[in-house]
């Protein structure tokens, strides 16, 4: 009688085995099985071709590069002048961040009230106010849009200052326009 048990036993040792070695063997069909270690890998950055693109990291049609912004230093672009400002003139916090970067980059030139009397224009062999740096009421009749691009490209004396964000350089156009005002908004 023991017999039986045994071939019984050992007919289930078998199935389970059998079964759990069908369960783990090595799947040879991708497309019926497909497992993570046949995933194509592609690391990062990397130029691969996908569907009909050449290179999907470009952008989409229609997208603004990030660098159109920057023309050639000295060179100024004419379509700026029709850049509209999108930060109110009146908004005292607007003018706070303009006055605050206003003191960090254009001051030492332009001098505190934008009359061209700072430290940097007052070197050299000739000073005053004139002796290198205009006034700031001299762009009175400009558009915001000239003064940002101006910011941004330089000018003939003046140097770019690209490495301004750009919502800071229309913070800068708000103080201008303060100044310009005699300390109004």
């Amino acid at each position: 009688m023991s017999k039986p048990k045994s071939i019984h036993a050992l007919t289930a040792l078998v199935i389970v085995l059998v079964s759990g070695s069908v369960g783990c063997w090595e799947q040879w069909s991708e497309s019926w099985f497909p497992q993570m270690k046949w995933q194509k890998a592609i690391q990062a950055f990397e130029r691969v071709q996908f569907q009909d693109q050449v290179d999907p990291f470009t952008p989409p049609e229609g997208a603004v590069a990030i660098d159109a912004e920057v023309p050639a230093v000295g060179q100024y672009d004419p379509a700026a002048d029709a850049f509209l400002n999108p930060l109110a003139s009146d908004d005292f916090r607007s003018l706070a961040r303009g006055q605050e970067q206003y003191e960090i980059y254009c001051e030492t030139c332009h001098g505190s009230a934008g009359m061209g009397d700072g430290p940097i224009s007052m070197a050299g062999p000739t000073t005053g106010p004139f002796a290198g740096v205009f006034p700031l009421v001299t762009a009175m009749g400009r558009t915001d849009g000239y003064i940002y691009n101006l910011i941004r490209a330089g000018g003939t004396r003046m140097p770019s200052y690209q490495r301004i964000p750009s919502e800071d350089r229309w913070h800068i156009v708000n103080y201008v326009r303060y100044l310009q005002n005699g300390g109004k908004p």
